[in-house]
């Protein structure tokens, strides 16, 4: 039996394919959420959710802040880590996990910066299987996990004219998530 120093001495962690890990942050004023137009490659020029890869040494945390004030000049009051989204192919460049978070405008007015283009606060609204962005209609095909919140796996997006990724689904879910938690406490 060899010890645990050992073991670690001769680990190759190489042996397994390791994911990207990025964080994308939904940021709330009201009924809006704040987006940002992507300057580059891939899906430039469509909206997306402010946010990037975790650099080494970095948390997800400190990540997400810097991300925020990189893209958008803004400071927000996160409120927590919503969940994540690792649905293989979410991200055409690789394999790439973002853990998101939710968080709360403050003040100031969003400006694009870094890889975004351009950054500014969106209404949006979910009805049934359609998510609206201002005007804009993307259509998913959502499904519901046995405690009521969004299969990723299982969920699709149908048609999505203005959203990078698998923004949509992220959008989506956290929307499910609010309008769950606000009628458990109207029932309080």
């Amino acid at each position: 039996m060899i010890s645990e120093e050992e073991f670690l001495a001769n680990y190759d962690p190489s042996v397994y394919k390791h994911p990207s890990v990025a964080v994308d942050c939904v940021v709330f004023k009201g009924d809006e959420i704040l987006l940002v137009r992507r300057g580059g490659h891939p899906f430039m020029g469509r909206l997306a959710l402010p946010g990037g890869f975790i650099e080494e040494g970095e948390s997800a945390e400190r990540a997400v802040r810097r991300e925020l004030m990189e893209e958008t000049g803004l400071k927000v009051r996160l409120l927590s880590q919503f969940g994540f989204a690792s649905t293989p192919k979410r991200d055409p460049r690789d394999w790439n996990i973002s853990l998101v978070f939710t968080a709360e405008w403050t003040d100031g007015q969003p400006r694009g910066g870094d890889d975004a283009a351009h950054a500014e606060f969106y209404k949006v609204e979910l009805e049934g299987n359609q998510l609206f962005v201002d005007d804009e209609r993307i259509v998913l095909d959502i499904s519901l996990n046995d405690c009521g919140e969004l299969d990723f796996d299982e969920t699709a997006i149908v048609k999505d004219p203005i959203l990078a990724f698998d923004h949509a689904k992220i959008i989506a879910a956290v929307l499910i998530k609010q309008a769950k938690c606000k009628k458990y406490n109207k029932n309080i």
